[in-house]
């Protein structure tokens, strides 16, 4: 991960995540304490770390797809809010600076699904040590 994604973002409030994930809480209650660039960041680092651990757990069987699936498609959560911007923005970081409530509520949905599904990949991890 590039360092200058993580500027906004501190050591701590990784920490944070991870302490929450572990204890197989949601995360996105962090979001509430961030700036828009640090949701930004966060958003970023847990996708990172999913894949990461999607990767380790599933080997050449993983597939992103495990992931996104269980997120609300843009196109469907842009309808239910009522937004005609283009999909674009909805995805990358400018939303956030133009409709935060908008971005961070779709950016809360997202990394609580990215957390339960990391949480998931450590149950697995875990049962295979012990069998």
């Amino acid at each position: 991960m590039a360092v200058e994604s993580l500027i906004g973002f501190r050591l701590s409030e990784r920490l944070e995540v991870f302490f929450q994930i572990f204890r197989g809480n949601k995360v996105s209650p962090i979001i509430d304490k961030l700036d828009n660039h640090a949701v930004s960041a966060l958003q970023n680092f847990i996708w990172e770390k999913t894949v990461e651990f999607g990767i380790i757990c599933r080997g050449k069987k993983f597939d992103r797809k495990e992931i996104t699936r269980k997120m609300t498609p843009t196109a469907n959560y842009q309808r239910q809010q009522g937004c005609n911007e283009r999909a674009y923005y909805c995805k990358g970081t400018y939303c956030i600076q133009i409709n935060p409530n908008c971005a961070r509520k779709k950016i809360k949905e997202h990394v609580d699904i990215m957390a339960e599904t990391m949480q998931e990949y450590f149950r697995i991890a875990k049962q295979r040590e012990i069998v």
